[in-house]
């Protein structure tokens, strides 16, 4: 995506804007928070701050100023967690009191907190941010907070993306003068592989959450949109999907604490904002429930206590940095003054061990709730180049009774089964399961196991073109209980356990998230035996002869398909597969599944 920087005001006492004449007109802002700033002659002052709120780090910068941060305060130490297909490392920085954990990971008994920012990074606001807070947990303005929590920060996550700086990299956003790329090395969107785990990124992220069980996992990002007054937005799954008590803890402790904070200094905190017409926000505001392809989904469906955090791309970088840096001290405190109830929401979570679990969800057809939205008004101007009219704002706040539409309604769900049994030839899906931390154990035998399997029908590849470089697919399915040899090394996984509510999405064919939905298995869809005519139409003549209950069938799909009954080869394969001379195991979906 492309920007123009018409001009850059960079002159000391100067507007801290930078002008963007094809964006909206930008808001005036002077908060509270600017109080947050170091003060020029400070040893700690961060290139954000440096240049008064128009400029991020660069990803030297940040390296060189929290390697001096190290040097003199103990409480601080440097990671790589991991490498990016490039093999760059992923780097990530420690604040504890405990040395134990700030140099040899070893859980204390603070919170912890992970914070991560850049998962799309030209969406970097929490980079600096980030700075500016183990800055003062480390000098003085948080030491209150210091002694109580412990905290991992990940300023960039996508840091390959954060090598492709431009600035022209996001149309929609105004500021920083240079920006990263949305997606990593190899075009893949982070932000949509928490499931499937094909990137090297969230790989390496979330086997460090399961490695480290966080209290709170904080996405930090920058939206796009229609133009309002909400500076800093942030949310999380309702209470209606896989953590309600969970989600009532970050609704009720964190959400209260963090927006009083947030208004307190000048900031507008609202709920994560997406209008179901971006032209009209009178339609309504639409609460969606994320699948686990996305952060705060994934975090919900593992009873993770997971936040993701929006800015709004419209409003000056230094206003969105500062509101990041505010949201997280705010989040601090709420984990460390209400850290009983929330472990023990986790519990209450981690224990429920849901029947029938839905995994797709519809927005009711008549709203149930209103809110008053903080609009910017807005008019319709025609453009040449669209040949038509496009919506633009004005600047003009303007507020707003719309309906609140919340997409919590089930419409479809997978049964809970008490084992998969993956077979030991499934590779990839095995070492995700692994990823996941999901427990399990291999069979040390060859082991003869009556299952339920599968039957694909209707097999469809989803879309026109790839998504997230795979082929996503569906289909309808027929059960099947039979006895299948299942070899060594085949994987037993119990949903009897916390993570057993995100095994059944991952496993279960019919969860948008799964793995057959996003294409690891389509080899079952594949035919790699055939039969020649002069073969099959003798024997399917003999079949016809001595079958009365196959030749009805058939008879009846020729009456009611008439593309069917003028394709020799269709009708001979229709025989073919009902015929002793088959492939048993195609369309057949290979992990099994029961009950003792």
């Amino acid at each position: 995506m492309k920007h123009i920087i018409i001009i850059l005001a960079f002159t000391f006492g100067c507007t801290d804007l930078i002008s963007q004449s094809h964006l909206p007109p930008a808001p005036n802002w002077n908060g509270k928070s600017s109080e947050l700033l170091a003060q020029t002659n400070s040893k700690w002052i961060t290139p954000f701050e440096q240049s008064n709120g128009l400029r991020s780090a660069s990803i030297a910068e940040m390296r060189n100023w929290f390697g001096r941060l190290k040097q003199e305060f103990s409480q601080v130490n440097e990671l790589v967690i991991g490498q990016t297909a490039n093999e760059t490392p992923i780097w990530a920085y420690v604040f504890s009191q405990d040395k134990e954990f700030a140099f040899s990971m070893q859980r204390s008994n603070k919170p912890l907190i992970i914070f991560q920012a850049g998962i799309h990074s030209g969406e970097i606001d929490g980079l600096n941010a980030g700075m500016m807070l183990f800055r003062d947990l480390c000098t003085g303005p948080l030491k209150s907070l210091a002694s109580k929590v412990d905290v991992l920060f990940i300023p960039a996550i996508n840091i390959d993306g954060l090598m492709r700086l431009s600035d022209k990299n996001r149309i929609n956003q105004r500021g920083p003068e240079m920006q990263g790329w949305r997606s990593n090395s190899l075009n893949q969107n982070l932000n949509r592989d928490y499931s499937k785990l094909d990137s090297y990124e969230i790989k390496s992220v979330v086997e460090l959450i399961d490695a480290l069980h966080p209290e709170l996992y904080v996405d930090i990002h920058v939206t796009d949109g229609a133009d309002y007054q909400y500076d800093i937005t942030y949310g999380f799954q309702d209470d209606h999907a896989y953590s309600p008590n969970i989600s009532r803890w970050l609704a009720t402790k964190l959400r209260t604490n963090a927006d009083r904070k947030l208004s307190k200094l000048g900031h507008i905190p609202g709920d994560l904002v997406f209008l179901k017409d971006e032209k009209d926000p009178r339609q309504g505001n639409q609460l969606y429930t994320f699948g686990a392809r996305f952060s705060h989904g994934y975090g919900d469906a593992r009873h993770l206590p997971t936040v993701l955090v929006e800015n709004h791309s419209l409003k000056p970088f230094k206003q969105r940095v500062l509101g990041t840096r505010v949201l997280m001290e705010a989040m601090l405190e709420a984990v460390s003054q209400e850290l009983d109830a929330l472990r023990n929401a986790i519990k209450s979570d981690e224990n429920n061990r849901q029947t029938n679990i839905p995994v797709a969800w519809e927005i009711p057809t008549v709203a149930k709730d209103s809110i008053i939205f903080k609009a910017i008004k807005s008019t319709s101007k025609y453009s040449d180049a669209a040949g038509g009219n496009v919506t633009s704002w004005n600047g003009e706040k303007v507020d707003v009774m719309i309906p609140l539409l919340q997409q919590n309604q089930p419409k479809s769900f997978i049964n809970r089964p008490n084992y998969y049994c993956i077979p030991a030839n499934r590779l990839e899906i095995k070492e995700r399961i692994k990823s996941h931390g999901i427990k399990h154990r291999l069979l040390e035998n060859d082991s003869l196991i009556e299952v339920e399997l599968l039957q694909a029908k209707n097999f469809k590849l989803q879309g026109s073109t790839t998504n997230q470089g795979r082929t996503r697919m569906t289909a309808e399915f027929e059960p099947i209980v039979k006895k299948v040899r299942f070899l060594r090394g085949s994987m037993l996984v119990s949903t009897d356990q916390p993570f057993g509510t995100l095994a059944c999405i991952l496993l279960d064919p019919n969860s948008p998230d799964s793995f057959f939905q996003w294409g690891f298995l389509g080899d079952i869809a594949e035919r790699t035996e055939y039969f020649e005519a002069y073969a099959m139409a003798p024997l399917a003549d003999e079949m016809m002869k001595n079958n009365a209950k196959l030749k009805s069938e058939f008879d009846a799909k020729c009456a009611s398909d008439e593309a069917f009954r003028n394709d020799q080869d269709a009708r001979l394969r229709w025989w073919y597969e009902h015929s002793e001379w088959s492939d048993e195991n195609w369309m057949l979906y290979p992990i099994g599944k029961f009950k003792n």
